[in-house]
């Protein structure tokens, strides 16, 4: 099957404007690909212009700390991307002259650099033949060959890479990649699929068996486990405490000093009050004694392996507290301790859970009025 032809045709009255193909470089390529993993382009695209404008070369990021690539990144999710951003400029910098390498091995050798994203800048940075098979181009592909095995199992991606690989033509091989990632993103979607647009169609073994709507297959899920935390929201009025968060779920964000429950049920007296014990102890951890302690609700995070429910405590304390660092231990995943202003969490990284659970808890106590422009991204 050769597809390319007509689908680089489509590709070039079809395809978005997006900020990275409008001025295109290998930095920006390999910067917009980190960050529409796992995202959606319209959520990243704000996000890039945002980066792009604070870190204008590779040099630039080379030279930021995490937190400072980290607060640029707040809500965007998967944070490691961040960190490994940041180091992979910094190794570019130092073994590479500070020009990104050319080539998927050499490409792969940089820190949080997998083979997508190898295969993605190689090819539409630098021309290199190679393909880059992401979600969207899992769908397209088999969808495409009509391959009925679920693709999330390693063989099965092996044989979608290697379908792709052979379809990669030798002028375009970017905008190729680019064309079936579109390709996915516009027409051939996850349900409802516009097949009477898509521009290979004639050759969908899917559409021709009438399967576009069973394509592609996927291996059950098993349930997410639920688990309940406690999250303590210690404020002395003008302040908010934030720790930072250690290796797992969210690592290197900052967010309220949280501690997890016991199995999780309806929501009871009995539970709410276990939750309460377990916040006041977070502040005498901390060397908080508080004034008061108030439940203000739950926030409900769904992360790919678990569905938390957070209940969250705004717990008042007298102005100039110490705060005393957590034990890096188990139990906490917590370590670094600092009071935050809210003009002051715009400059470090939160997660989206921590945006929600500190909306809750400080609902009109810093001042008198709830400083939202501080928790948006």
């Amino acid at each position: 099957m050769r597809i390319a032809e007509g689908l680089l045709q489509w590709y070039d009255g079809a395809r978005r404007e997006l900020p990275w193909r409008r001025e295109a470089s290998p930095y920006r390529t390999l910067v917009s690909e980190l960050m529409a993993q796992q995202t959606t382009l319209a959520v990243v695209v704000p996000y890039f212009e945002r980066f792009m404008a604070r870190f204008p070369t590779l040099a630039s990021l080379a030279a930021a700390t995490d937190e400072d690539v980290m607060a640029l990144w707040s809500g965007l999710g998967y944070y490691a991307r961040a960190r490994n951003l940041r180091r992979a400029a910094a190794a570019v910098v130092a073994e590479h002259g500070g020009a990104l390498p050319a080539t998927v091995d050499e490409l792969r050798r940089l820190p949080g650099v997998g083979p997508y994203t190898a295969a993605a800048v190689a090819s539409i940075a630098f021309g290199a033949r190679a393909f880059a098979l992401d979600g969207n181009g899992a769908r397209v592909l088999a969808r495409l060959f009509g391959v009925a095995e679920p693709i999330d199992r390693p063989s099965t991606r092996a044989r979608l890479q290697s379908l792709g690989a052979a379809e990669v033509p030798a002028q375009r091989p970017g905008d190729f990649n680019q064309a079936v990632m579109e390709l996915g993103a516009l027409v051939c979607t996850p349900r409802n699929p516009r097949c009477d647009a898509c521009p290979v169609g004639a050759a969908c073994a899917a559409r021709a068996g009438g399967l576009s709507a069973a394509l592609p297959a996927r291996s059950p899920k098993p349930e997410r486990p639920i688990v309940r935390v406690a999250c303590a929201c210690i404020t002395d009025g003008a302040r908010v405490l934030l720790v930072k968060r250690g290796d797992g779920l969210l690592s290197g964000t900052w967010a309220l000093p949280e501690r997890e429950l016991g199995a999780p049920a309806r929501r009871t007296p009995a539970q709410t009050a276990d939750a309460l014990a377990a916040a006041r102890e977070l502040a005498g951890d901390l060397g908080m004694r508080p004034s008061a302690v108030v439940s203000h609700g739950v926030v409900r995070q769904i992360f790919t392996h678990r569905d938390v429910r957070a209940e969250v405590f705004r717990i008042e304390v007298a102005a100039a507290q110490k705060a005393r660092r957590l034990a890096d231990a188990p139990q906490t995943g917590q370590g670094e301790a600092r009071w935050l202003e809210p003009a002051g969490l715009a400059e470090v990284g939160l997660s989206s859970f921590t945006r929600k659970t500190l909306a809750l808890g400080l609902e009109q106590r810093l001042g008198q009025k709830r400083d939202t422009a501080a928790l948006r991204p």
